[in-house]
């Protein structure tokens, strides 16, 4: 297994988004939200032994199941935690998240075309789902289809273009292959250009440097840099040529 980089995989919790539906009196509560509180504390052991007791008293419920599986995705056990994101699936097919959190667990096991499937999927159900978006774009180039990447990219950007600055917590790593980590940041840095938005440009930029990126003459010939590519700070990459 290639070493895993920190970028653009998401795997969703909804960990206070919306509360528990009421089961069994106030038990199943009070399991689930012990369970999420220790989720927050990055205590998976414990969290995972709290959704288990809540699941005992709604053995259906997907959100439990969800849970359960992002316990084990976070301790690596891609094959458990995939076992309870199909659970969960199949427990609620409209269940949207358990797509999400599944493309993730392929992506993790470089299952490529597979991931690529279930964010689709989860995309069907809910078109607005930004996280999809942006990990469609990094797998999308882990498989060599830049242009569906750029348009999977320039939809998550459109969405919400702060969405990586704000889900850092959510982010996993993912095995990048080659230059793929190189050319997806030079490609964050031109849709960013496209925006005029300088300053994530340049450090994106300098991710794609950092990755080994080195062929700046793009700036000039790339259209989304029309309007900055005079600023200085960009100015300093051409001078690598």
């Amino acid at each position: 297994m290639k070493k895993a980089i920190g970028i653009l995989i998401f795997i969703i919790a909804l960990v206070a988004c919306f509360p528990s539906k009421r089961t069994a009196g106030t038990s199943f509560e009070n399991y689930l939200n012990s369970g999420l509180a220790r989720l927050q504390e990055k205590n998976y052991f414990v969290a995972r032994q709290e959704f288990f007791r809540a699941l005992n008293l709604n053995p259906k419920s997907a959100r439990v199941l969800n849970l359960i599986g992002l316990t084990y995705f976070r301790e690596q056990d891609y094959d458990l935690a995939e076992s309870y994101f199909q659970r969960a699936i199949k427990a609620d097919p409209g269940f949207t998240l358990a797509y999400l959190n599944l493309g993730a667990v392929y992506a993790m096991k470089q299952l490529y075309s597979r991931s690529r499937e279930y964010y689709e999927k989860a995309l069907q159900l809910d078109s607005r789902l930004t996280s999809a978006y942006y990990s469609l774009g990094a797998v999308c180039f882990q498989m060599g289809d830049e242009q569906a990447a750029l348009n999977y990219l320039s939809r998550g950007l459109e969405l919400d273009p702060e969405f990586l600055e704000k889900h850092q917590d959510n982010l996993s790593g993912l095995p990048m292959r080659g230059t793929s980590l190189a050319e997806l940041n030079f490609s964050f840095a031109r849709l960013y250009a496209s925006r005029q938005d300088v300053d994530r440009v340049v450090h994106y930029l300098e991710k794609a440097r950092q990755a080994g990126f080195k062929d700046w003459k793009r700036i000039e010939a790339e259209p989304e840099f029309e309007k900055i590519r005079d600023h200085p700070a960009i100015r300093e990459f051409l001078k690598e040529n």
